[in-house]
């Protein structure tokens, strides 16, 4: 059984020329790792720090990791229920004479934006950093704080009938 005829035309023919070279970068990459990265130019660009969003009933915790970005060298800034931060992971000293073999931790600068998942009150802000993690907390708005709504007991309105 043949495969039906496709159908020719401009629209065909660039998407097979696009299907053509996205195999030619797979193939790059497979068989030069590291290399095709830096000969397609993406290196640096795709480090972010990891993110963690956590909600309770209280506050939103946004924690990131921030592996040898010293606190003093991070901007955070809340806009609406957008939080931002942006920084620059330090490079690696090699030392006078020393040669990467594998390079795996992010360098260079990097800015991120986290949608908040709820209305927050942005003057209860507080951020700190431990350990390569930048913890940010902030107090939800009172509409969006969960409450528990008390249910009374009483006579039934209407009077099942038997």
């Amino acid at each position: 059984m043949s495969a039906a005829p496709r159908p020719e035309g401009p629209v065909s023919a660039s998407i097979e020329r696009l299907r053509s070279e996205f195999e030619r970068w797979l193939e790059a990459a497979w068989s030069q790792g590291e290399r095709a990265i830096d000969a397609i130019g993406i290196r640096g660009r795709c480090c972010l720090p990891a993110a963690d969003v956590i909600e309770d009933a209280e506050s939103v915790r946004v924690l990131f990791n921030v592996p040898g970005v010293r606190p003093e060298a991070i901007e955070l800034t809340l806009a609406g229920h957008m939080l931002t931060i942006s920084g620059v992971f330090p490079p690696v000293d090699l030392g006078a004479d020393g040669e990467k073999h594998l390079s795996e931790r992010p360098e260079g600068e990097f800015r991120r934006s986290i949608p908040l998942p709820a209305s927050v009150q942005p003057e209860t802000i507080s951020a700190t950093c431990a350990d390569g993690v930048l913890t940010v907390r902030v107090a939800k708005t009172e509409q969006q704080k969960a409450r528990k709504i008390p249910v009374q007991g009483g006579a039934s309105p209407v009077s099942p009938q038997m």
